[in-house]
């Protein structure tokens, strides 16, 4: 079969070879409160991309003070205060240049704080915190990023992992999720109204649409989400998502909504896609086969194991898709991208 011209075109926009030419990291900020799903929503880019490609710094190695300090002091780690800002900031801002720094750790599974690490830049940086949109970070991003889950969700996520992953007993997990949430609007909420794009997770409300009563069953796992995107002109080519429209009409069809929605956020002309219910295996997977096509990513992007939900999975590639953008125009691909359409 003969190759099309925008196959062509996508093999010399290898966004991993060009990439590794690029004189410095591109950098991503992510904010957003503990147990949000910051993490889940941005292995799409590492996937996508390859793992080698993409490094990512924790700022909770910034943390002043180890769960136990904390636990006598009575604060929490979303207070700036409790956070060493300013050196965070001294090696972002290194980091951004291509340097090697050393950086402080923060080991959740135990509460204290591990050997420091030599953090090499890949092209791809992400910086991940609760305070990575803080205004002194932000003229070091080329991307920024904001989690906002919906109080019920996050506090069902954190209460899984802290109690399974990190050791805290189910009491002490709920006396500090009410504690922490006054310190949530006063110090990190405020960060989405500055960010490119903010993915807002909410229980399914594919019941809602329902006429008179809902007949469908949609697995506990599966979200409404809502990703506010700024728009963003060129960048990248069209990319189209195949739908069998017969599926809807059959007994055995499964849930599933999809909506954009032109709105207005925090002043800003924004783009909203709507989420909700379960997309078919054979359609995520053409969905990744056809970012990793039209990217020219050729080498080291993988789709995602079939075990993950498919809403997050959804989900990732639609935050994966203006990232890509925004790193193609960082890397001047607008002539590319524009043959490509």
């Amino acid at each position: 079969m003969k190759s099309s011209g925008s196959d062509k075109d996508a093999q010399r926009c290898d966004l991993r070879a060009l990439l590794r030419r690029t004189s410095r990291p591109v950098m991503v900020g992510v904010a957003g409160d503990s147990g949000a799903g910051k993490s889940t929503y941005m292995d799409g880019i590492g996937r996508l991309l390859g793992e080698d490609m993409v490094a990512t710094l924790s700022l909770d190695g910034y943390h002043k003070e180890d769960r136990a300090t904390r636990r006598q002091s009575g604060r929490v780690p979303l207070d700036p205060e409790v956070n060493d800002l300013a050196l965070a900031r001294e090696h972002v801002a290194a980091i951004r240049r291509g340097e090697e720094v050393t950086v402080p750790v923060y080991d959740h599974g135990t509460g204290t704080f591990a050997t420091a690490r030599d953090f090499a830049p890949a092209p791809v940086v992400i910086v991940e915190g609760l305070h990575a949109l803080y205004p002194e970070f932000l003229d070091l991003y080329d991307f920024s990023l904001f989690v906002d889950s919906d109080q019920d969700v996050k506090w069902q996520w954190k209460k899984a992992r802290d109690v399974h992953d990190r050791g805290y007993a189910p009491e002490e997990v709920e006396v500090e999720l009410r504690r922490r949430e006054a310190g949530y609007k006063r110090w990190i909420d405020f960060q989405k109204t500055q960010a490119d794009a903010v993915i807002k997770i909410h229980p399914s409300r594919l019941a809602s649409l329902a006429v008179q009563s809902y007949h469908g069953e949609v697995p506990p796992e599966c979200f409404h989400i809502e990703v506010i995107v700024s728009p963003l002109d060129g960048g990248l080519p069209p990319l189209m998502l195949n739908v069998d429209l017969n599926t809807m009409t059959k007994t055995d069809s499964q849930p599933f909504m999809l909506a954009s929605v032109p709105s207005t956020y925090w002043g800003h002309s924004v783009n909203v896609v709507h989420l909700d219910g379960i997309m078919p295996e054979q359609n995520l997977r053409q969905l990744e086969q056809e970012i990793l096509r039209l990217t020219g990513i050729r080498h080291g992007g993988a789709p995602a194991p079939s075990r993950t939900d498919a809403t997050v999975r959804l989900t990732q590639l639609v935050v994966a898709w203006p990232l890509l953008g925004h790193i193609a125009r960082h890397l001047h691909l607008r002539g590319c991208a524009r043959e490509l359409t």
